[in-house]
């Protein structure tokens, strides 16, 4: 019998099973922050999939990061997507924008 739905991914590091979004789940919240026109920066995968990825849209730069620690990037205490601004290629704020709970983005934007 074939497979349906996404796998229920575990963190190594982590006692309990926790939702992982997929990059498709991600890229949809882009999409919506977005209006689906973004350009990737970067992004990064390790053996539980993707734990980072920035992408620019204008002057604001979107950045998921997936709970835990991580090669690139360091450490996040939450599974989430932040929003840089910039003017002139200068930052000039930032603040959280969606955040992935329970297994389901909030979008607080």
């Amino acid at each position: 019998m074939p497979f349906e739905g996404r796998p229920n991914h575990t963190h190594a590091s982590e006692k309990s099973q926790e939702a992982i979004p997929t990059e498709g789940e991600v890229r949809a919240v882009f999409e919506q922050l977005t209006g689906g026109e973004f350009v990737e920066v970067r992004k990064a995968e390790d053996e539980n999939g993707l734990y980072l990825w920035d992408v620019r849209a204008g002057d604001t730069e979107y950045s998921y990061m997936r709970k835990g620690r991580h090669p690139i990037g360091g450490e996040a205490s939450h599974t989430a997507i932040h929003a840089t601004f910039f003017d002139g290629g200068m930052p000039t704020g930032g603040e959280g924008v969606a955040e992935f709970v329970d297994g389901a983005w909030k979008i607080f934007i």
